[in-house]
């Protein structure tokens, strides 16, 4: 049996299951105005979900490796799966996402309704008097 290859076929059809979303527990706690995740963070995610189905393979079918093998053989297996699994180098990933990061966002617009009421809510403030000491207190007519 060709428990590499086999490895490398696990992990490539857990990188190809639709319901394996490492990311998606995350979108309900977007910031407003983030739309997306970039391909970059996306395929780190994936990547680091396959090695991690690697991981798990290789160490409960060899219990007694040392974890630097372990290591070694995740890594392998996660590479080869990989190489079928993305049409994107690294290189072209992080070339992408460095140049999008480089590129200014436009900022939102905010509605006028909401600057007018943030307008209207600072002036609603009461100024702050300094306290007067207990001196100052004092009734000038009682002395």
């Amino acid at each position: 049996m060709d428990r590499e290859g086999d490895i490398v076929r696990h992990v490539y059809a857990a990188l190809e299951d639709e319901f394996a979303q490492p990311l998606e527990a995350l979108v309900g706690d977007l910031p407003e105005g983030f739309d997306s995740f970039s391909e970059l963070e996306i395929s780190l995610s994936e990547w680091s979900y396959g090695y991690g189905v690697a991981w798990a393979l290789v160490r409960s079918r060899e219990p007694f490796l040392s974890s630097s093998r372990v290591a070694e053989l995740a890594a392998q297996a996660v590479t080869t799966a990989w190489r079928t699994f993305s049409e994107e180098s690294w290189r072209s990933l992080i070339a992408q996402d460095r140049e999008m990061a480089a590129t200014p966002r436009a900022e939102p617009e905010r509605a006028p309704q909401l600057d007018q009421f943030m307008g209207g809510l600072s002036r609603a403030r009461p100024a702050r008097r300094p306290r007067a000491s207990s001196d100052e207190t004092a009734d000038p007519d009682s002395a």
